[in-house]
């Protein structure tokens, strides 16, 4: 019964109104039970002291003893009319307990009402007596009036008593009608409740639905999403998440497939060429070119399986080893190191370091990769006499900026967007770059977002192509004199 979300819900809010409704009906009858009470009592209080008063008043007047004033007509005729308009007994009473004149059926005078002891614990605390049956007098706990007359000729007690036990028809009426009122409270409620439920289980409901079939890699299903709740951005969350995965799942298998086709093109052209070899095929005299094409293939799939490691590496969240490096002199040396490839190709190498070496906090091996990687790549694509411009330089004083430019064939603008994608090659790249993996620039980019930092590119036939990128300076601008390396140009 309880296994659902729903039912909890519906079962614990019916619970909680319906216990509510109860507590404010047992309060409210309560109030009016206590309230009707105590205007009972006090209508009593004041008709004893009414009676009181008139006893003092007609003897007084009459100058007659207490105990013939209260066989008079006059004062018989206006406790009658007191004991009509209260609804009790009225008696007087000694202060010896005893009854002197009553008008209940259930006493007469000359009998004893209450002992001496109850009488002085009365006169002492009458509102301890205000609700009970005086000390057995009565038969059942009533409510009780009293006032004490004190004339020249003794001291007296008027008692005046409720007809019966008290009641509260009052509040017993209005308990009636909320508890009709509460019954249509809780339907009403149980409703708004069923309703309610309704509208968060069910996107929880269909989140869970869709999570199975996520499960079974149908990643097509989605949420349907209603409202500005916390449950509809939830569902949009969970929409978000799946577009997510459908993308890693479609870069997933465009990655399988690139790299199953860069690695079967140079196995493909080794395994042809070994079998020329092995099978005579290939004559002795031409077997040294086809070894040397089969060497070159050979470090082309180590440099794809480098990269690729590189990749997993970085996509696995290994941590950066963030340290405190000379950016300037790390430039240098990637240079130095392309020396070869810019020499064959006669390049101009404009490096423009500023009067000062900047040293960044970041991680020195990461960096040096992205440095040659942009390097290698402005190196393959840069016409032969081409030219290629190094700048680093402190922005607004808190980064260090390089900017790598290569003249020659510009960048297509339709393909900016995708050049940092896993094996993307562009038409100018497989014309020109025969050994690539179409992996160095997203290595590029994937080091450069763990880093907090971003690398753009610009390109144009007239300016050539600049790819960009920052990072943050270690304690400002430090000098540091170049060993070796082309500091100014180089061809």
């Amino acid at each position: 019964m309880f296994k659902s979300v729903f039912s909890r819900i519906m079962t614990t809010f019916s619970v909680i109104i319906l216990v509510c409704i109860l507590l404010l009906v047992f309060i409210v009858a309560s109030g009016l039970f206590r309230e009707s009470q105590a205007k009972e009592l006090s209508e009593l209080v004041v008709a004893a002291k009414e009676v009181a008063y008139f006893l003092r008043e007609t003897q007084k007047s009459t100058r007659e003893p207490t105990l013939q004033v209260l066989q008079s007509d006059a004062f018989l005729t206006g406790l009658t009319g007191v004991a009509l308009n209260t609804d009790a007994d009225i008696s007087v009473l000694s202060m010896d307990g005893v009854i002197l004149l009553t008008d209940s059926a259930d006493w007469d005078p000359g009998e004893r009402m209450m002992t001496h002891d109850t009488l002085s614990d009365l006169l002492e605390d009458p509102k301890a007596y205000a609700l009970s049956d005086l000390a057995g007098a009565l038969s059942s706990k009533r409510l009780n009036g009293f006032e004490t007359v004190r004339n020249g000729d003794g001291d007296f007690l008027v008692v005046v008593t409720a007809h019966s036990a008290p009641t509260n028809e009052l509040a017993n009426s209005v308990t009636m009608l909320m508890v009709a009122v509460a019954i249509w409270i809780v339907f009403v409620a149980v409703i708004c409740v069923f309703l309610i439920s309704r509208r968060i289980t069910d996107p929880i409901k269909q989140i869970g639905d869709a999570a199975k079939e996520y499960a079974q890699g149908r990643f097509n299903v989605r949420v349907n999403v209603d409202g500005q709740d916390e449950i509809a951005e939830l569902g949009r969350a969970f929409n978000n998440m799946a577009s997510s995965l459908a993308t890693h799942e479609e870069n997933r298998n465009t990655f399988i497939a690139n790299v199953s086709h860069d690695l079967r093109t140079p196995m493909t052209t080794i395994s042809g060429f070994v079998d020329g070899i092995l099978d005579g095929t290939i004559p002795p005299e031409q077997q040294n070119h086809y070894l040397q094409t089969i060497s070159g293939e050979v470090h082309r799939l180590s440099r794809l399986v480098n990269s690729l490691l590189q990749v997993s590496r970085l996509e696995s969240g290994a941590k950066l080893r963030v340290s405190e490096f000379n950016l300037t002199e790390k430039a240098r040396q990637v240079l130095l190191s392309l020396i070869g490839k810019i020499e064959a190709k006669k390049i101009d190498v404009d490096f423009e370091g500023g009067e000062e070496d900047l040293f960044v906090l970041a991680d020195p091996d990461a960096i040096h990769q992205v440095l040659y990687n942009l390097l290698d790549n402005a190196a393959k694509f840069t016409e032969q006499g081409g030219k290629i411009t190094v700048r680093i330089a402190a922005v607004r004083g808190r980064k260090a900026q390089v900017r790598v430019t290569n003249t020659g064939q510009s960048i297509p603008p339709e393909e900016i967007p995708h050049i940092f994608e896993r094996f993307y090659k562009s038409d100018r790249s497989r014309g020109l770059d025969k050994t690539g993996t179409g992996l160095g620039l997203y290595i590029v980019k994937t080091v450069l977002d763990k880093h907090g930092e971003s690398v753009s590119v610009t390109s144009s036939p007239e300016t050539g192509t600049t790819f960009c990128f920052s990072l943050s300076l270690a304690g400002g601008r430090q000098k540091s004199k170049p060993a070796d390396g082309p500091d100014a140009e180089a061809d």
